[in-house]
């Protein structure tokens, strides 16, 4: 019996041991840290809960938060307080948040955009104030809401409250059954009545902190003293070997999943806890938590683990197939090679050469990593020839001896050493400036020669035989084959574009079964020595991931193993058969950073290995079931804009995947999309593509914004996908219509139909217008050719009369003309007779004056009366009458007018104005007043006078416009 009890230990203890060897493989999990400035700063956390595998909310001090992997937003109660809880519901697809005297939930409006109702507003002044709604727990349509002393029951729109009598301290759901924990220990709620946790009294002492479903029962998780196992009878310790870390750092929040219980702590961040295997791991400030405060912790449908922090938010990547060592800001420095040797896991960084005991050992403290005395500097890589292990270094070849090294060859900058193939006591070193021959004598190593010819800088080399070695260098590969002794290069040939390869950059050598390939940004190529030219590899190729980018090629253990800054890659070189036994594991956290032209990957066993990069060194183990997360849900839209005449929000992605069909007016017929892949932890190394109505698709390209403008009217939809490194696609659509302008709608097309008949029955009364028209207008004509025949007659009689008038005017002023032809012939005559007369006049005072005596009295007498006869006939002629009438019939009654006007004008002054009127100068009038030319002046005058005309006016145009 004894030894079948010991036979069933040993059993025991070999199950366990294997069991343990799941983490005691594993270093530190990657967490990706989210600070509070990604969210409003708000600081506190106190619950998290996701709805599916794309949407996560939080309840934050700020308010309920919302992630989708890539977007965070923030929702705030009505009345601006904490949030304290947070559910989402599937059943009524909704979120339920409650904060400080107020609850309610967030549902997706129009445009997918959350709406907030709140729920508190109907409770009475009784129930109103229940203080902090610490936990909201949802089974068989009824609503449970925990405050700081009571629960809320909601059930068909009624509200129940029931009292607990003690401060609650926690609450949960488990199979239907409420559990609350109190300041005086568990209990359950039946019906409406709360009642103790049956076998539970020794909790009742203890500060419960959290409870959750284990098993059959329950898990009590209480602050200080640990975890109890509950199943509805007796209560029992859990033990797990990490009590005393509870005791000193106060647990605050629990949760658990499967076998696993992740307890968030006080002082020390989250411990991790395998129930199964009672391994522990712990994430704090030492391994990439930001804040040691942890207010609440929830894994997600992955498995892995979200903590809510007093500052800050962390996601733990527990189903990550990659872990790190350490990090920032307790960090060794930039990793380049790593070597376990012995008992010890040596890692060359650029600050030096650290060593591990392996396996690395890993507690709430920091990593045991200590340097090797005198290696400050840089480690370019670590090899082992023999039992002996290298350190090439910036300064030298240093031989590792435990935790310890010494120089054994003084060269400036040694890159890498490989021995001489067929040998153990010759290796060489490739440096900065070349290639060095070194061997071993007397347990000795030292310099034997560099190898002349080559002054290249020899990083990258890999023998095919030992007198063929081939070397990269920045911008070519060489082939370079040496002398027997290996001092000497004899040949040196490159090959490039040229000679097969794909490209002339990122080409590496490796030796797979004895034969050289060479890794390249297209495939694995390999050399064809009949045709001296590089040729693909297609039979490698397919024992990997087809003809993709390859950095690095390392063989072990007749397996194949590739890398790329994207993924790892594995094959069996034992199988040829495409695809078959081939592990292709993407490297999706952002963390992994390889170093550019250092990338690395160093086998530790056939599941185990190292990555060094940027940030430290990365242990990745190869999962045992070839599976990947499913993707293609993933492919969200995040937001549409209408881009014109401004931005405006017409839909926000949701986490119910509520699409509407936005019908767009064609005034706004520019539209902008934004979208993204939902991934905590994929790199950015997905490319994507879309279009439009399902025509091409685009080019592959990284911009997550796609805008469209002027788009025609019509049904649209919007189609984008991202492509995955392996070709795996996840894809999401957007439906919209665009309404036509208002001149192409419907409506328009009525109006224009009716216009159109319109137009033709126009175009009928038109024309019989027409028709009309050129009636009225023929006979409007005719009337017109009368009417301009009539005119032509009326013409042709004005003419006559006018000619007749003409002729008559001819005959007028023929008479006229005649009538002043004898009025002026009338004035020469009498003229020429006063002249005659005169003269006679003259020559009688002449005889009077000669005649003396008595006898010449009566002559003189006689002779004086015919003097005065002469005077009275050159005064008072007919003549002068006639003259005057002939004158007024000429001039329009001149005298007659002018005698009515001035009456007082003597004879002579009126005839002196009929004198001037006829243009007469002073000379021709003189003779015919019978005056001197003085004398007209004179009388000209006494005519201004009498007429009273100033200086400017002329006397002549008075009388030619006067009368």
């Amino acid at each position: 019996m004894n030894r079948l009890n010991k036979a069933s230990f040993v059993v025991l203890l070999l199950f366990f041991l294997s069991l343990s060897s799941t983490w005691a493989s594993d270093w530190n999990n990657f967490i990706i840290n989210y600070p509070k400035s990604l969210y409003g700063k708000g600081s506190q956390t106190w619950q998290v809960a996701a709805y599916n595998d794309n949407w996560v909310y939080f309840a934050n001090k700020n308010g309920m938060l919302q992630f989708d992997g890539n977007i965070w937003s923030v929702f705030p109660l009505h009345n601006g307080s904490d949030l304290r809880s947070v559910l989402p519901s599937v059943s009524q697809k909704r979120i339920y948040a409650g904060g400080i005297n107020e609850f309610g939930y967030f549902e997706p409006g129009k445009g997918g955009k959350l709406i907030y109702t709140c729920m508190s507003d109907s409770l009475d002044e009784k129930t109103r104030y229940l203080g902090n709604v610490w936990g909201i727990h949802e089974s068989d349509n009824i609503l449970y809401l925990q405050g700081d002393g009571m629960v809320l029951k909601y059930l068909n729109g009624k509200y129940t409250s029931i009292d607990t009598g003690h401060k609650i301290d926690c609450s949960d759901m488990v199979n239907g059954i409420l559990y609350i924990g109190t300041d005086h220990g568990v209990y359950v709620l039946v019906g409406n009545t709360f009642f103790p946790l049956q076998g539970a009294e020794q909790l009742r002492s203890k500060r419960i902190r959290s409870i959750v479903p284990y098993k059959e029962g329950v898990i009590v998780v209480t602050a200080y003293d640990g975890l109890f196992y509950c199943d509805g009878r007796t209560t029992i310790p859990l033990v797990t070997g990490v009590e005393e870390f509870m005791r000193q750092n106060e647990v605050f929040c629990a949760d658990a999943s499967g076998d696993m219980i992740a307890l968030g702590t006080v002082h020390k961040g989250v411990v991790l806890i395998d129930t199964r295997t009672l391994q522990a791991k712990y994430f704090n400030e030492y391994n990439g938590l930001q804040n040691n405060t942890v207010l609440s912790v929830a894994f997600d449908e992955w498995n892995n683990l979200w903590a809510g922090l007093d500052s800050g938010i962390d996601y733990v990547c527990l189903n990550s197939s990659l872990t790190n060592l350490y990090s920032y800001p307790y960090s060794y420095g930039t990793g380049y090679a790593a070597l376990l040797a012995g008992e010890y896991l040596y890692l060359g960084t650029n600050r030096g050469l650290y060593y591990t005991p392996y396996p690395v050992r890993l507690t709430d403290n920091l990593p045991d990593i200590r340097p090797v005395a005198h290696s400050s500097g840089q480690v370019w890589n670590l090899c082992r020839i023999g039992n002996d292990l290298f350190c090439l270094h910036d300064r030298g070849v240093f031989l590792v001896e435990g935790t310890t090294m010494r120089k054994v060859a003084d060269v400036a900058g040694a890159w890498v050493c490989q021995p001489v193939m067929g040998t153990t006591d010759q290796m060489f070193v490739g440096v900065y400036d070349g290639l060095y021959l070194m061997e071993k004598k007397e347990g000795e190593w030292r310099i034997v020669s560099k190898v002349q010819g080559i002054i290249d800088s020899c990083r990258f080399f890999e023998q095919e035989t030992s007198q063929i070695i081939w070397l990269y260098n920045t911008d070519k590969m060489i082939r370079l084959e040496l002398s027997a002794d290996h001092l000497q290069v004899v040949d040196i040939k490159s090959y490039g574009v040229a000679q097969g390869f794909p490209t002339n950059k990122e080409l590496f050598a490796s030796k797979i079964g004895g034969k050289v390939y060479f890794a390249t940004p297209r495939g694995i190529y390999q050399h064809n020595q009949a045709t001296d030219r590089m040729e693909a590899c297609r039979e490698m190729d397919n024992l990997l991931n087809g003809a993709n980018p390859y950095t690095r090629l390392v063989e072990y253990n007749n397996h194949l193993i590739s890398l790329n800054h994207r993924e790892i890659c594995i094959g069996n070189l034992r199988v040829y058969k495409r695809g078959a036994g081939t592990c292709i594991t993407p490297i999706e956290q952002r963390a992994v950073e390889l170093v550019q032209g250092a990338e690395a990957i160093v086998p530790l066993s056939d599941s185990l290995m190292i990555l060094p990069n940027d940030n430290g060194f990365a242990l990745f183990k190869v999962p045992s079931l070839q599976s990947r997360r499913d993707y293609s849900h993933s492919m969200h839209i995040r937001n549409v804009y209408l881009s014109y005449p401004k931005d405006s929000l017409i839909y926000s992605d949701n986490f119910l995947s509520l699409k509407e069909e936005p019908e767009i007016s064609y005034q706004q017929n520019s539209i902008r999309f934004e979208y993204g892949l939902s991934s905590l932890t994929h790199v950015e190394d997905v490319s994507y593509q879309y279009r439009l109505n399902e025509k091409e698709w685009s080019d592959f390209t990284n911009v997550r914004i796609k805008e469209y403008s002027n788009l025609s009217e019509g049904d649209y939809v919007f189609d984008v996908k991202a492509v995955f490194p392996d070709g795996t696609t996840a894809m999401d659509s957007f439906k919209f219509r665009i309404h036509p302008p208002w001149y192409r709608t419907a409506i328009a097309y009525v109006c224009y139909f009716i216009l159109f008949f319109a137009g033709l029955w126009y175009l009928y009364r038109w024309d019989d217008v027409r028709v009309r028209r050129k009636k009225r207008q023929a006979v409007v004509e005719k009337d017109k050719e009368l009417q301009e025949r009539e005119k032509e007659y009326e013409e042709e009689n004005a003419r006559k009369e006018r000619q007749i008038m003409e002729l008559e005017k001819e005959r007028l002023q023929h008479d006229l003309q005649y009538k002043s032809q004898e009025m002026a012939n009338l004035m020469i005559n009498f003229v020429r007779k006063n002249e005659m007369l005169t003269e006679i006049k003259s020559d009688l005072f002449k005889a009077i004056s000669g005649l003396k005596g008595e006898g010449g009295a009566d002559a003189k007498k006689m002779l004086l009366v015919v003097s005065n006869k002469i005077n009275s006939n050159i005064q008072s002629d007919e003549v002068l009458k006639r003259i005057e009438e002939q004158f007024d019939l000429v001039h329009n009654n001149f005298m007659k007018n002018l005698g009515r006007k001035h009456p007082d004008l003597s004879f002579n002054e009126r005839m002196m104005c009929a004198y001037l009127k006829m243009n007469l100068s002073s000379k021709e009038i003189a003779p015919l007043l019978n005056i001197s030319i003085r004398g007209v002046e004179t009388i000209r005058y006494r005519l201004r006078k009498k007429f009273e005309l100033d200086r400017e006016i002329n006397l002549i145009d008075y009388l030619n416009s006067g009368f």
